[in-house]
């Protein structure tokens, strides 16, 4: 049975209907199927279709919507309670400073993803002179478009087997106006390419497949950013064997990952980087959270 939204719009569409109005209705809708959704995501759905800020949207509660936005409300709100992850609702997701465009075709970036920058950003900052890194399975490019905005002289390319999320990824790169910096390929891992790199960077699907099924996240986000095989590690496995290939000397290597996969992924690092220092970090839930060889 699908969640009424609309009656009581439907009921006032020759009356005006107030900022606080809306957000009471919509309160009360929320309530009776969603009992711990945030206030906070009403005014940010708010935000989106008024054009006004959240902070206005509070100091004027008495303002009247214009008809025309209603619809959309609705329509917003109905997906907030069939489970919709706001951040596909609002289409944007913010992240290291960053307000990145987002859809249903790539991983919306987590906060414990900004461990991994801070790294990257720590590892490049010596450097002198221009330095080149990729970010493998770049999904929105929130992780290279984040660094190059805090390391000026670093050259990227984002790389991701899907091309859907490549188009996100392109768009996110010319808001920031860094399409001399960072450029997006289509390949699988780092197969076929030519160069090495200061830093190799990866976001990889991680989570075990059996474990992924029991997940609220699989049924909005991609599988292909999400399912790392049977036991996690598919992917971060075929890409621990390329990656000596690629990285150059005295470079680094930075690896997110689930929070029991940390002794897995030590073993495979001291595998194919055998003189390498491997590091493990937390994030700051204090689990394991990052992998950082250093070549």
């Amino acid at each position: 049975m699908k969640p009424n939204v609309c009656h009581w719009s439907k009921n006032r569409v020759k009356n005006k209907i107030s900022v606080a109005e809306w957000l009471e209705q919509a309160r009360i809708t929320l309530a009776t199927q969603l009992s711990q959704e945030a206030r906070s995501s009403l005014y940010a759905i708010l935000e989106k279709h008024s054009g006004r800020s959240r902070e206005w949207l509070i100091a004027n509660q008495e303002w009247n919507l214009d008809e025309d936005i209603r619809p959309l409300l609705d329509q917003d709100l109905r997906s907030l309670l069939q489970g919709t992850p706001l951040a596909y609702i609002l289409g944007a997701r913010d992240f290291y400073g960053l307000r990145l465009e987002v859809n249903d075709d790539v991983l919306i970036p987590r906060p414990e993803t900004e461990l991994l920058v801070e790294n990257a950003i720590a590892h490049l900052a010596p450097t002198s002179g221009d330095s080149l890194a990729v970010d493998v399975g770049c999904g929105s490019g929130c992780i290279a478009i984040a660094i190059a905005r805090h390391v000026p002289d670093v050259k990227f390319l984002a790389v991701d087997i899907s091309y859907s999320a490549l188009q996100v990824t392109q768009r996110n790169i010319r808001k920031f106006e860094l399409e001399d910096r960072i450029f997006p390929v289509q390949i699988d891992l780092l197969s076929g390419i030519q160069t090495k790199f200061d830093l190799i960077c990866a976001n990889l699907p991680y989570i075990p497949h059996a474990e992924l099924q029991k997940l609220a996240v699989s049924q909005f986000e991609p599988g292909l950013a999400l399912d790392g095989g049977k036991d996690g590690l598919y992917s971060i496995r075929n890409l621990l064997m390329q990656a000596p290939a690629y990285l150059k000397a005295g470079g680094g290597m930075l690896l997110e990952m689930q929070y029991d996969q940390g002794k897995a992924l030590q073993e495979l690092a001291g595998l194919h980087f055998p003189q390498a220092r491997v590091i493990i970090k937390r994030d700051l839930g204090q689990q394991e959270r990052l992998m950082l060889i250093q070549s």
